[in-house]
C-alpha cells in the first residue's frame, strides 16, 4: 500500500513594511522632554543671575544652540522643536543675524501666554563698530521694536551700551515700554571711554529717568554697571531683592546712604550676593538724605552669604562694612587699590 504524504505549503510572506526611522522611535512627549533638558544643559544662569561683568569682554554662552542642533536633525524633530515655545525663550543680540533670529523666537512664543522672556542686548561703542558684525546705534532700535511690545513677559534684562546715542534710546523705550510684572532679572550696564572730564560730566548731569512705570513686583536680582536709576522714586529696589550688584558709578551718581540704608534693610533676610565694585552708597554730606548711620547702627544682613568688594578705597569700603552685621557670609571677594588696607583686614577679621 503506498502512503501518500501530505501537502506542505510554504509558510506565507509577511507584507512588507519599511522599518520606522529611528527619529520616529520616540514618543513626542519624550522627545519634547529630551530638548528641554538638552537645553537646560547650556542654562545661562547656573553661576550666576547676571550675564555681563563690569570691566571684562565676558560672554555667557548663548542658550539656543542645542535648540538650533536638534531642530536640524530631521523634519519630524524640527516640528516638534517648533512646538515646544520653552526651547525659543531665550533672545540674545550681539550680531544682527541675531536680530531676524529673535523675531522667529518671539512668533514661536507669542500664543503661549505663559512663556517668559530672557533677553541680552550686546552693543559696542560706534568707533568699534563694525556693520553687519556687530551691533550699535541703528540696531539697538530694531531690537527695541522686537522686544518691548511683550515686556509684560520678560523674565530677565540684560542690557549694555557702550555709545551716548544707544543710552539715548534705551532711556526712551524703557521708559515707554509700560510695567513689567514678570521681569526678576535686571542688569543695566552703560560704560564708555569719555576721553576728558567735560565728556563725562555731560554724559551724567542729566538725571535718569523712571523704567517700566516703576512696576517691578517680582524683582529679585539687580546689578547697576555705570547706571544709575532715578533712586528716591525707584521704590522695587525696596522689596525682598537676592542679588545686588552696583559697578563703576563715580561719587556724584552713586546712591544716597538713606536709600542704600532701606535697600539693604527691606532684603535684611533675603539677600544672598552684594557686590561693590568702584561704587557704594554716596559719600556722607550735610544734606539729610547723605548723612550715613553711626558704626552703631548696623544693618543686620541675617541672610547675605556672598560678599565681593572691589576697587574701592580702603577708608571707604571700612565706612561701608562697619555698618553691616553679616553673621552668615561665607564667601568673600577683595580686590583694592595699592593702599593700606591693614585697617580692613583688621575689620574682616
Amino acid at each position: 500500500m503506498v502512503k501518500v504524504r501530505p501537502h506542505h505549503r510554504p509558510p506565507p510572506i509577511p507584507p512588507h513594511r519599511p522599518q520606522q526611522p529611528a527619529a520616529y522611535a520616540l514618543p513626542v512627549e519624550l522627545l519634547t522632554r529630551i530638548f528641554v533638558l538638552g537645553a537646560d544643559y547650556d542654562y545661562p544662569y547656573h553661576r550666576s543671575p547676571f550675564l555681563l561683568r563690569p570691566n571684562t569682554d565676558y560672554y555667557a554662552a548663548p542658550s539656543s544652540n542645542f535648540q538650533l542642533t536638534v531642530s536640524a536633525v530631521c523634519s519630524h524633530w524640527r516640528n516638534i522643536a517648533l512646538a515646544t515655545p520653552a526651547l525659543w525663550s531665550f533672545l540674545f543680540f550681539r550680531e544682527p543675524s541675531h536680530i531676524g533670529r529673535a523675531r522667529e523666537y518671539v512668533a514661536r512664543c507669542e500664543r503661549s501666554g505663559y512663556i517668559t522672556f530672557d533677553i541680552l542686548i550686546d552693543t559696542v561703542q560706534l568707533k568699534d563698530h563694525m556693520p553687519g558684525v556687530t551691533l550699535c546705534r541703528e540696531e539697538i532700535v530694531r531690537i527695541f521694536e522686537i522686544v518691548c511690545p511683550y515686556a509684560a513677559r520678560w523674565r530677565s534684562l540684560h542690557l549694555k551700551v557702550r555709545d551716548k546715542e544707544c543710552k539715548l534710546s534705551a532711556r526712551k523705550h524703557l521708559n515707554s515700554c509700560g510695567p513689567a510684572p514678570r521681569l526678576e532679572t535686571l542688569q543695566l550696564y552703560h560704560f564708555e571711554d569719555y576721553g576728558t572730564s567735560q565728556n563725562l560730566y555731560d554724559a551724567t548731569y542729566k538725571p535718569p529717568v523712571p523704567i517700566f512705570e516703576n512696576y517691578l513686583p517680582r524683582l529679585k536680582h539687580v546689578s547697576m554697571i555705570g547706571v544709575n536709576l532715578p533712586w528716591a522714586t525707584s521704590q522695587y529696589l525696596q522689596h525682598s531683592l537676592c542679588s545686588f550688584e552696583l559697578a563703576l558709578h563715580p561719587n556724584n551718581i552713586r546712591i544716597p546712604y538713606d536709600l542704600w540704608d532701606k535697600i539693604l534693610r527691606a532684603a535684611s533676610s533675603t539677600l544672598r550676593r552684594l557686590t561693590l565694585h568702584y561704587s557704594g552708597p554716596k559719600n556722607a554730606g550735610a544734606a539729610q538724605e547723605l548723612v550715613w548711620r553711626p558704626p552703631n547702627e548696623k544693618i543686620l544682613m541675617s541672610g547675605l552669604e556672598e560678599l565681593c568688594l572691589i576697587d574701592l578705597d580702603p577708608e571707604y569700603a571700612c565706612l561701608v562694612l562697619e555698618r553691616l552685621s553679616c553673621p552668615r557670609v561665607h564667601s568673600m571677594h577683595v580686590e583694592l587699590a595699592d593702599q593700606n588696607f591693614a585697617p580692613l583686614m583688621r575689620l574682616l577679621s
